[in-house]
């Protein structure tokens, strides 16, 4: 049975329109990659057709690990992500692939008002190793949540250097 969990985010000082109107420039999304931890960070693909826009991106997880580990390791912990947005109804799908035994995804969705935008974020991951799964699930879920944390700091920021353009 895979793990379910939903991480909450909430970015005053942005309108729900405002946010609209950004995310539907490709750039904002672009530099938001640019700026996540990892190294060997690359954007696949970036296209939007209509209000459906597709990113796909590959990086190196910044685990905490000896630089002599993570050499040996090479792309062990290469991840690849691919998110699939619709601008309009303000919702997206996110896929996790990684050199591991992880399968991650989460639905995505932002609401908000004139003052304040609100990001829920519901994954499930499955880890498939038997008999520890379980206890690698609830690590991939403190990971994700870090992760996560960092990315929504790297959105607001990004949103409001826009806004003040």
């Amino acid at each position: 049975m895979a793990h379910q969990f939903i991480v909450n985010a909430t970015i005053q000082g942005v309108s729900l329109e405002e946010f609209k109107r950004l995310a539907a420039d490709t750039t904002l999304h672009e530099q938001v990659c640019r700026r996540i931890p990892g190294e060997n960070s690359e954007i696949l693909e970036s296209k939007k057709v209509g209000d459906i826009y597709t990113l796909k991106r590959a990086y190196n997880l910044d685990v905490n690990i000896p630089d002599i580990a993570k050499k040996l390791l090479k792309d062990a912990f290469r991840l690849h992500r691919t998110d699939v947005s619709n601008l309009e109804a303000m919702t997206s799908t996110v896929d996790l692939g990684a050199n591991l035994p992880l399968q991650a995804s989460c639905n995505r969705s932002v609401k908000g008002s004139d003052q304040h935008i609100e990001f829920q974020l519901e994954w499930t991951v499955k880890v498939k190793v038997p008999l520890i799964g379980g206890i690698l699930e609830k690590h991939a879920e403190g990971e994700i949540r870090k992760f996560s944390e960092i990315e929504l700091t790297i959105v607001e920021d990004e949103l409001k250097k826009n806004l003040t353009v």
